[in-house]
């Protein structure tokens, strides 16, 4: 009897700590979602998430007075999870149609994300749009691209046949291979899965670039609230001389 009354007020105790931690942030924990992404967004040896967007997001929701909640998930997740409101905030891209209708956008840049069109070396650069018609495209599994850019790319008109890799480095070896006759694919993850396969960036042709920014779920419950404050301690840290262009971090 005298354990299970200790372990009460053990546990009233440990839940008022609580309380009063939450009472004096007033923010909620931030549920983040990100993408596997070497060098960005990974789970080390340890289990640890890290990578240069983590650490950017991790300090810009600690100015602005958050706790983060971060977690690797598959793209289809994150897009349902920002719909439902299970997840909170996803830095990246809205390229994904239908997303911009549940989520609000932050209004500063993390940084620029590039699209490239990658070709083998000692390959003649392709003409765009032409020279796809009747070839091979790689792309990669659930990503989503630029709807223009793959309306343009991906004409029915011009027979370009799309070939899928579940990952970067699959994608550049299919490429490298001849399994495909071109690829499709952000900049920064094709360069970070060259150097994890010891390999030299592949020629390639600029297509698109578009900002990073936060997306935040509509179905958070602090949505705008949260958005103003993300933008907020942006401002503030730059004016304070920090760097906060993800791919410096």
């Amino acid at each position: 009897m005298q354990y299970v009354i200790r372990w009460v007020l053990c546990a009233a105790m440990a839940l008022g700590v609580s309380l009063v931690h939450a009472s004096d942030s007033g923010k909620p924990v931030v549920r983040v979602a990100m993408m596997m992404f070497p060098g960005f967004s990974e789970v080390d040896d340890q289990g640890r998430i890290v990578g240069k967007t983590v650490r950017l997001t991790r300090r810009l929701l600690e100015h602005a007075g958050y706790q983060a909640d971060i977690r690797i998930m598959p793209a289809a997740r994150i897009w349902r999870g920002l719909e439902g409101g299970q997840v909170h905030l996803w830095p990246g891209v809205l390229n994904k149609p239908g997303l911009d209708a549940h989520t609000l956008l932050t209004e500063r840049d993390l940084g620029r994300v590039g699209i490239n069109l990658y070709y083998r070396p000692g390959e003649p650069a392709p003409v765009i749009p032409s020279g796809l018609s009747g070839k091979r495209l790689i792309l990669i599994t659930n990503y989503t691209y630029v709807d223009s850019l793959v309306r343009q790319v991906l004409d029915p008109a011009r027979g370009v046949i799309r070939v899928s890799s579940s990952s970067h480095a699959g994608a550049l070896q299919m490429l490298l291979k001849g399994r495909g006759d071109y690829l499709l694919d952000y900049r920064v993850q094709v360069e970070a899965a060259a150097r994890e396969l010891g390999l030299d960036t592949l020629p390639s042709i600029p297509l698109a670039e578009q900002p990073m920014r936060f997306l935040i779920s509509n179905k958070s419950g602090f949505a705008s609230s949260l958005r103003a404050d993300l933008d907020r301690a942006y401002d503030q840290l730059v004016a304070a001389g920090e760097d906060l262009e993800v791919t410096h971090q």
